[in-house]
């Protein structure tokens, strides 16, 4: 298999049986271009014939190129030429023992429409097979050309299928997905190719030949072939019938033979210099349900526009890993005897042997550290992304809690200052949407009254309620317990504290403790601490309900009423005896 090529300049050649075109690419640019005519019968199925005209038409052609002597050349071979066949390699032969397989199978095992073939091929690995599409010419149509460059001082250094060219410059300018199914249409004036793209490896070509060279008369115009049609009507009828038929027996050769878990033509692409373009893409559209993509009359290629007639030599200079090269100059020559072929494989092995190996030693030590270095790239790549998810979420939550503050502090900070002088806050919980709950002390019913109604008039806080008020006698010399509960609304775990006294002796001071729930408005919160206070804060109420007296020995809960109560109202409570523990 040829290099995937080319640096340097080098000139690109496709001859059909109308013409001849020409390219000098250099590092991939299209530099110049050209094209000529050929009388009729110059050029018959890509078979070069003895025509006097011949030799000056192609000098005309390398002076509109401006080629010098000794340029390096690449020609697109006539689809017709090559034969393209799918083939199985038995798993006894080695990877770099399948060209010297095929060169004792061909003729025997592998039969071909012609002797002793130049041929190259492409490697395929798939299901578990050892494969090879095999692409083979015959020898007398390459001799032919590698005569008339060597006439011309040129060094033909590669001759590949024009389909095959086509392909390439295809794939080069449009997006061919790796798993599609393509199907390309290269319609000419003498002839139509058909050929199956499959995950983007050849998979069949068919040419096959319309209307004979003569049937037009062909001018040059603007580095492009018009034609004019010069026979009746009716053949044309024919001729674009049997077209379609056969692009009919190609997709369904592929469909119950060639294609693999039930595949179907996915893409169809037309190219091609095609005179009758237009009438058969109606004729095609009226009998298929394939959608048919046209490639346009002008191809952007580098940012040149290049006729699509030029497409072979925009591929031929394309870089791919699979070229094919069918020039005998990169192949065991065919014409060696069988027997001096043996010999040479024999000598070959037994003097290369050794070297062999150690190639096949170093390559797997390249291959094992090109692994290692993937793997840790890979890796410092999935390390850094993850670090950037990282960052984006921690920055994600950053933002949120700017966005929403929750000012715990500054709330506990401006409800304290409505406690009485011996008023205290026992518990204090800052939940989930702004939501307290709390337990504060107080001396009186008056004073817990007094700290209710202040909250209900501070528009720092809404939602206000008093949940509960329980009353507790308290011993000079008593011991403090602090326990856990839960937070029955945010469901938070929410420390509580119990006294108990330190002897049977409790003093008549009752404690009465109050429950509170509440919701705060940040932005009021916020405002109050910028200023520092609030002129406007409502000042303890003078009056007050009577206190009810509890008894000493025990520990009352006194329970709120239904309805709560509007600002400034006293709170009327209930005192309930509850049994000493």
């Amino acid at each position: 298999m040829a290099q995937a090529r080319r640096r340097g300049t080098y000139i690109y050649f496709n001859f059909t049986d109308v013409g001849i075109f020409g390219a000098v690419v250099k590092k991939g640019v299209i530099k110049r271009r050209a094209v000529v005519s050929l009388p009729p019968g110059t050029l018959q199925g890509g078979w070069l014939q003895p025509e006097a005209s011949f030799d000056l038409i192609f000098e005309s052609l390398l002076a509109k190129l401006k080629v010098p002597r000794g340029s390096q050349a690449v020609l697109a071979l006539d689809g017709s030429l090559v034969l393209a066949r799918k083939l199985e390699i038995p798993e006894t032969v080695e990877t770099n023992q399948i060209r010297g397989y095929l060169f004792m199978e061909l003729g025997h095992s592998i039969v071909l429409p012609f002797e002793e073939p130049y041929f190259d091929y492409t490697l395929l690995e798939e299901n578990g097979k050892r494969e090879i599409m095999l692409y083979a010419a015959p020898n007398e149509a390459l001799k032919q050309y590698m005569e008339l460059f060597k006439q011309k001082r040129l060094r033909l250094v590669a001759a590949e299928p024009q389909p095959l060219a086509t392909f390439f410059g295809l794939d080069s300018l449009y997006e061919v997905e790796a798993d599609s199914n393509l199907l390309i249409w290269n319609v000419n004036a003498t002839n139509h190719q058909l050929i199956i793209i499959e995950d983007k490896v050849p998979r069949l070509i068919r040419s096959v030949d319309t209307f004979v060279a003569n049937a037009w008369d062909v001018d040059v115009i603007d580095d492009r072939l018009h034609y004019r049609y010069k026979s009746d009507d009716a053949n044309v009828e024919f001729i674009l019938e049997e077209m379609l038929l056969e692009f009919s027996r190609v997709l369904d050769f592929y469909r119950f033979s060639l294609a693999r878990d039930g595949r179907e033509i996915s893409r169809v692409m037309l190219t091609g210099d095609f005179p009758f373009q237009e009438e058969l893409v109606r004729r095609f559209e009226a009998n298929f349900d394939v959608r048919l993509e046209q490639v346009p009359e002008v191809l952007d290629v580098v940012s040149q526009p290049i006729p699509k007639s030029y497409l072979p030599l925009v591929g031929l200079a394309t870089i791919h890993k699979d070229r094919i090269n069918l020039l005998p100059d990169s192949d065991v020559a065919p014409k060696f005897p069988l027997v001096a072929s043996l010999i040479l494989l024999v000598f070959g092995g037994m003097i290369g042997g050794y070297l062999y190996w150690q190639t096949d030693q170093f390559a797997d030590r390249i291959e094992t550290a090109n692994n290692q270095i993937q793997i840790v790239r890979t890796l410092q790549s999935e390390s850094a992304q993850s670090a950037k998810q990282e960052v984006a979420q921690l920055k994600e939550t950053v933002e949120g809690l700017e966005a929403t503050p929750r000012p715990a502090v500054p709330a506990l900070e401006r409800i304290t200052r409505y406690l009485p002088e011996r008023g205290y806050i026992l518990q204090f919980a800052y939940g989930a949407d702004h939501l307290v709950t709390m337990n504060a002390q107080f001396e009186t019913l008056d004073e817990l009254n007094g700290f209710y109604r202040q909250l209900l008039t501070d528009t720092a806080f809404t939602g206000i309620t008093l949940t509960s008020v329980t009353t507790k006698t308290m011993n000079e010399e008593a011991e403090v317990v602090t326990s856990t509960t839960i937070d029955p609304t945010t469901g938070q775990e929410i420390p509580s504290t119990t006294i108990t006294p330190s002897d049977d002796t409790e003093t008549e001071e009752p404690r009465y403790i109050g429950q509170f729930g509440l919701t705060v408005v940040p932005a009021e919160v916020i405002k109050g601490e910028t200023n520092q206070a609030d002129p406007n804060a409502p000042k303890e109420d003078e009056a007050t309900d009577p206190a009810v007296e509890p008894n000493t020995d025990s520990t009352e809960t006194v329970e709120p009423s239904a309805t709560e109560p509007e600002a400034g109202e006293p709170v009327s409570t209930e005192v309930e005896e509850v049994e000493e523990n």
